[in-house]
């Protein structure tokens, strides 16, 4: 079963009794519902892409039309390798977008702020370690 937006929004999880800040969850609901929402959009846009792209190769195939100005005409001399590479683009762009959604996982932005976080210097000795007793100098 595909996976849309929709279905994150209506997922609900059990409470347990010690589970997870229903906020917390929540949050990064919504945002995984908001990245996923880009991620059909664009997809949906490159679908268009590839669309008209394998008419136009279908037409240019058959011999209609003018040919294409500039580089393109030089890329329809194979129609077939023009349309494998828009597709390993888009494949390539796609896998890209899951990687980084994947990425935005809690454990992971809790690693990220950990490994950028400044390492905090080590506590000096206290004040009153630091002199010396007033006895010493007699």
């Amino acid at each position: 079963m595909p996976l849309n937006p929709q279905d994150i929004v209506r997922k609900e999880f059990r409470e347990a009794l010690r589970g997870y800040n229903q906020a917390d969850v929540d949050l990064f609901l919504d945002e995984v519902v908001e990245e996923f929402t880009k991620l059909a959009e664009d997809n949906q846009k490159m679908k268009v892409r590839i669309a008209a792209l394998q008419q136009e190769v279908a037409r240019l195939r058959e011999g209609r039309g003018p040919p294409a100005p500039g580089p393109v005409h030089a890329a329809t001399d194979d129609p077939q390798r023009v349309e494998n590479e828009v597709r390993t683009r888009v494949r390539r762009f796609l896998e890209e977008q899951i990687k980084q959604l994947e990425a935005a996982t809690p454990s992971a932005t809790v690693q990220k702020i950990e490994r950028d976080a400044p390492q905090a210097p080590a506590p000096e000795a206290p004040v009153a370690e630091q002199r010396e007793p007033f006895w010493a100098g007699e």
